[in-house]
Order: C-alpha cells, then sequence, then structure tokens
C-alpha cells in the first residue's frame, strides 16, 4: 500500500470510529460491581416519529417529546436479583433536582387527551419500567422523560437494591439531546 492510501485509509478509519466513541462517553455509560446503566438523550423529532408511527398525533406527544427524553439500559450480570424503582432516580442540576415522570402520570395524562388505546399500550411497552425486579442475567431497555427540561447538564443518580444492600450508580455530565 503506498503512503497517500495509507492515510487515506487511516482517515478514513478515524471517522468511522468517532460515532462508536461517541456514543460510549462515560457520562452516557455507568457500571458497579455487574449493574450496567447506558443513558441515551433523544432527540424531540425521533420521539415524535417514534410514536406517531404507533398512533399518536404530534400534538397529543408534544409534552412527552419536550420533556427532556433519554433511552436507558440496564442489564444485571451479578449472580443476584436486584430491584429498582424508577421514583428514587434523582437528577441534580445547578438549579436543584428533577425526577423522571412516572409512566402512570403519563399514562393518565394520554387518557385525558383521547389517545387511543392501542397507542397508549405501545407507550407503556416503550417505557423503561417504573418497579421493576431484574433477575440474575436480565437486560431491559425503554424511554423516560424528566418531569422538564433542565438547563445545561445534569447529574444523573440511579439507585438500586440487591437483597437488603443499596447501591448506586452515577451518570456525570448529561443532557438533553441538542434540539434540531
Amino acid at each position: 500500500m503506498r503512503p497517500r492510501q495509507f492515510k487515506l485509509l487511516a482517515v478514513l478509519l478515524a471517522i468511522t470510529a468517532l460515532p462508536a466513541a461517541a456514543q460510549s462517553r462515560s457520562a452516557q455509560h455507568g457500571e458497579r460491581e455487574g449493574v450496567e446503566v447506558k443513558a441515551t438523550p433523544l432527540t424531540r423529532p425521533a420521539v415524535l416519529a417514534f410514536y406517531q408511527a404507533r398512533g399518536f398525533s404530534a400534538q397529543a406527544i408534544s409534552p412527552y417529546a419536550d420533556a427532556c427524553v433519554f433511552s436507558f439500559e440496564l442489564r444485571n450480570t451479578t449472580r443476584k436479583t436486584l430491584r429498582l424503582r424508577l421514583a428514587d432516580w434523582r437528577a441534580q442540576t445547578a438549579a436543584g433536582t428533577l425526577r423522571f415522570r412516572l409512566p402512570q402520570s403519563w399514562e393518565a395524562e394520554w387518557a385525558r387527551r383521547g389517545v387511543a388505546e392501542p397507542a397508549r399500550i405501545a407507550f407503556r411497552w416503550a417505557q423503561f419500567q417504573a418497579d421493576i425486579e431484574f433477575a440474575p442475567g436480565d437486560w431491559i431497555m425503554g424511554m423516560a422523560a424528566l418531569e422538564r427540561p433542565p438547563e445545561g447538564t445534569l447529574r444523573l443518580t440511579v439507585p438500586y437494591t440487591i437483597g437488603k444492600q443499596k447501591h448506586e450508580i452515577v451518570l456525570d455530565r448529561l443532557a438533553c439531546a441538542a434540539a434540531e
């Protein structure tokens, strides 16, 4: 391979590696003793498109899409069952603490707005579960929205229990997806 071709190949490899590297920043991924959490901020257009394809009108789903939505993955690679509650998660910002709005709260809003039952079922299935037990080897993925968008970055604390022991994973410098 000629030097010029080698340089071009090296540049192309570096460019293709950037998206993967950006997705695995430590600010979006945390691990503690076999429990892993990954948070990915979702853009408003992505959230709108996802739920419109499942029967929501843009007007009905807008409050959710505007609230700073994340897609979360959680893995339990320990040999013990763990439990977590979305209500216990804390998003600390410069202005104070925010919580995630629970799926039941959104469900009440969708009923008030007259959203069709099939769309509401799709919404429930796409949400990160509010209260869940994970057996060894379990994995889950789902969306969750903050009660309101924060200004700037946040520090997310994800508490969970294994047996009677309390643990937590902290994700620093998280931010809502940039407006598109």
